[in-house]
């Protein structure tokens, strides 16, 4: 019977750390988001292949011990490659841009008042919400503190994706990254205290949709190439910075991660969740702080919060 269940586990979690390994000859759209679980999917193998060996001590689950380690030990490292350089966030003197970003989900009706009552209590310089059609009753409040908006009838004919802003958005700019979803990238350039930076909003489709995700982030990328100088990027990717699609992204544009990053989704995870929103920035912006909203506020995501600090230079 130890023998039996041993095979047993060895057999499963081979086919998991085949999953895994793809990643490692090419990327292939229906396991993306298998990617983006490479962390947890190998901490479970170790677990379960300990327990393995526990039961049986043989070469199989020893050498696919090997191999769970090597890929948990790269899920680790790899979210170095793109965090930002500590020097951006060392100086505690520079002006700091507070901003939310918060997928609230389309049918949360029921929660849009205490959304909007979380937002206007913030203190946030810009808001970026994804699915934001529960705030749209609660607009004319909002717009007491944040003037300025992108979204929900401004520039849009839904309201899906949405940029707030105590400070004037100039140049204002509405994309459609696919044929999937439509609306789905802001863009808008504000003077912080008279240091001029860029702030944009994304909500991509999900990684398991064909090759769709992949088309959308080198479109966002493309505009975004064209902006030189500060910038930042929030919004719902669907997938972590571990994906290979993330990473192109970041690879494609210079934008930089806080490096440890909030869990987000799904919220019963709690912090060992998956984080699938993200706020990036491009140097020399840095991010001084980021943290997860305490409350999912009835979304099946949580908010994320952050301090940018922005060079007087």
């Amino acid at each position: 019977m130890r023998h039996f269940v041993s095979s047993a586990i060895c057999g499963i979690v081979s086919l998991v750390l085949l999953a895994i390994g793809i990643r490692y000859v090419r990327s292939v759209w229906i396991i993306g988001t298998v990617e983006s679980l490479q962390l947890h999917l190998s901490i479970a193998s170790v677990a379960a292949l300990l327990l393995a060996l526990s039961l049986r001590r043989a070469i199989l689950p020893a050498a696919l011990l090997a191999v769970a380690l090597l890929f948990l030990a790269h899920s680790i490292w790899m979210p170095r490659d793109f965090a930002q350089a500590q020097i951006t966030i060392a100086a505690t003197d520079e002006p700091l841009l507070r901003l939310v970003s918060f997928n609230i989900l389309m049918d949360n009706i029921d929660n849009g008042q205490v959304i909007a009552e979380t937002i206007l209590r913030s203190g946030a310089d810009v808001v970026n919400i994804m699915e934001a059609e529960p705030l749209m009753a609660h607009l004319p409040a909002l717009s007491v503190v944040y003037p300025y908006r992108i979204g929900c009838g401004e520039m849009t004919r839904r309201c899906d994706l949405m940029m707030l802003s105590k400070h004037p958005l100039l140049d204002p700019s509405v994309a459609s990254l696919s044929n999937v979803f439509e609306e789905r990238m802001l863009l808008a350039r504000l003077d912080f205290g008279g240091r001029p930076l860029h702030v944009a909003a994304i909500h991509t489709t999900k990684p398991y949709f064909d090759n769709f995700q992949r088309y959308e982030l080198h479109n966002a990328a493309r505009r975004l190439n064209r902006i030189a100088g500060p910038l930042i990027l929030s919004g719902d990717f669907n997938a972590s910075s571990l994906a290979s699609n993330v990473r192109g992204f970041l690879q494609d544009t210079g934008l930089r991660t806080a490096g440890r990053e909030p869990a987000t989704w799904p919220v019963e995870a709690g912090p060992i969740g998956v984080p699938i929103d993200h706020i990036f920035v491009r140097p020399p912006l840095g991010i001084a702080a980021l943290q997860r909203l305490p409350d999912a506020l009835g979304s099946n995501h949580y908010g994320l919060m952050a301090e940018i600090a922005v060079p007087t230079n």
